[in-house]
């Protein structure tokens, strides 16, 4: 069963829902973020990455290896005061570097101009490595983002990262998926609705099941382990599920975690509910097991 403090948050959520103007939705998720304050033990370092702003975020004065955390907020909204408590915790289960990015967001960026932000700062961050393992970490569209430019570094023979994780994966733009419809009454955080709007801004003039900007249906033979977590009460169950097919069917070394009445990347909520924390542990203790930190 899930937990009160859960069952409290899903009522807060369904009363208080999202705005639907972009500009009023990503001062909402700005608001979120700073619900969850960051513990005085993690630093915090302003930085720049493929020319964008970014932060790097560390409990530790020599952090063993690095991670970049790209934030969800479906192509639009989100940035790094929404994500700055994940990456810190994410820092902290680690022992890693989390560096997260101010990508360029759409509708005034279109595709490819926040895949080509994350690029760059994979360069830089490989470029900067040393004897460094980089992992990659995505929620929602951050997640989609992040198979999107693991499919780019397959195709264009680069280097790869250690290891994957994927929050609530939207990896499938084209709106296909049943869970769209079947799960709309129990997701308080998406709806298809505001789904397909966000998919139109971002995909820009190219089909929105394009495997670039829909890597569901990208090809990722040779990609590196991925970790799926996703709940049964989110309208992008399916996605999760059809990313991790498309992996298997690339013969990927994948996990998937499928969660009874999660919600939409409910792991960011880990400071709220003893579910997020659990989950984030496990995606944590999967990171640190592709570093070579153990089980």
């Amino acid at each position: 069963m899930p937990s009160d403090a859960f069952q409290s948050l899903v009522e807060q959520l369904f009363a208080s829902p999202m705005p639907t103007d972009i500009m009023e939705m990503r001062e909402a998720y700005r608001a979120m973020g700073d619900a969850f304050p960051l513990p005085p033990d993690v630093l915090v370092e302003k930085a720049t990455l493929g020319g964008r702003p970014a932060e790097w975020l560390s409990v530790s004065k020599a952090p063993s290896h690095a991670i970049l955390l790209v934030h969800g907020g479906g192509y639009c909204i989100g940035g790094l005061d929404s994500h700055r408590h994940l990456g810190g915790e994410i820092a902290r289960q680690t022992g890693s570097r989390v560096a997260v990015i101010d990508y360029r967001l759409a509708p005034e960026h279109a595709y490819p101009a926040g895949l080509e932000d994350l690029k760059l700062a994979y360069s830089d961050l490989l470029a900067g490595a040393g004897g460094e393992k980089i992992a990659l970490v995505g929620d929602s569209a951050g997640a989609g983002l992040v198979m999107a430019l693991v499919a780019e570094l397959l195709r264009e023979q680069r280097p790869l990262p250690a290891s994957i994780y994927c929050m609530s994966p939207w990896a499938d733009l084209s709106d296909t998926a049943t869970s769209r419809t079947l799960k709309r009454d129990v997701d308080p955080l998406a709806n298809a609705d505001l789904l397909a709007r966000m998919a139109g801004f971002y995909a820009g003039d190219i089909a929105v099941s394009d495997p670039r900007v829909s890597p569901a249906f990208a090809d990722f033979r040779g990609c590196p382990p991925v970790f799926i977590q996703a709940g049964t009460a989110e309208v992008l169950m399916d996605d999760a599920l059809n990313l991790a097919k498309s992996l298997g069917d690339a013969d990927v070394d994948v996990d998937v975690e499928l969660r009874a009445d999660m919600v939409h990347v409910w792991p960011w909520f880990f400071p709220a509910i003893p579910e997020g924390a659990e989950a984030l542990a496990r995606a944590c203790r999967f990171l640190s097991r592709h570093f070579g930190g153990g089980a």
